[in-house]
């Protein structure tokens, strides 16, 4: 997952808009459930209004502006804003905070903990609905890499995008279906289980018993 100040920036902005009404979205959200790739800002998305999640920042000293958005051109109503990590202007993250475009549910949420900050993080129904919600060819290669990624995401995500019409389904199996796209999950899939495996031989390395029987 993206470490440094996004991992800041989403912690502090969880803990302003309260832990069991927002969840972190978005690229930082797929990142969270495997498929690690770049993102350039935070997404929370928050149960609230959005009016109340401004006065919530602004009590905090962070401003957000509203962008009510355009039904037409299918762009939704999110506040924008930036916040700062770091004593340094470039420690600072930009972020948007989105309604509930679907139910938040808490008790779905994966809990995670980096670097000693928590972080919440919306379940995989909850991601999925987003990204099919989304439609873009971007967020449906998202779900096609989590679904070569886990096992049961795949026919989970078909039976969702059902209620997203034929189009949107017929755009996700040919994604799933794509040969580069399952080498690809494939990899990525292989780069994450390395990557656990070497957190778990790091931390038993530093476990006391382990430093005292080195020792002898």
């Amino acid at each position: 997952m993206a470490a440094g100040r996004f991992v800041r920036a989403a912690a502090e902005l969880l803990r302003i808009l309260g832990e069991g009404r927002s969840a972190l979205v978005g690229g930082l959200a797929v990142n969270a459930h495997g498929f690690v790739r770049s993102t350039r800002d935070v997404d929370v998305m928050v149960s609230m209004s959005l009016p109340e999640a401004r006065r919530m920042l602004a009590a905090e000293g962070v401003t957000a502006r509203l962008f009510p958005g355009d039904p037409v051109e299918g762009d939704i109503p999110c506040l924008r804003g930036v916040i700062a990590v770091g004593p340094r202007s470039t420690a600072a993250v930009p972020f948007d905070v989105l309604p509930a475009l679907v139910p938040l549910q808490e008790e779905r949420f994966v809990h995670l903990q980096i670097g000693g900050r928590s972080l919440h993080v919306v379940g995989p129904d909850t991601l999925i609905r987003l990204k099919l919600k989304a439609g873009s060819s971007r967020h449906l290669y998202d779900i096609a890499m989590l679904s070569g990624m886990h096992a049961g995401w795949t026919d989970r995500a078909l039976a969702l995008a059902k209620s997203e019409g034929p189009q949107v389904g017929a755009r996700l199996i040919e994604l799933m279906r794509d040969p580069r796209v399952r080498a690809q999950a494939r990899e990525a899939r292989r780069q994450a289980q390395a990557l656990r495996a070497f957190a778990r031989r790091k931390a038993a390395s530093r476990r006391p018993g382990r430093r005292k029987s080195a020792r002898r």
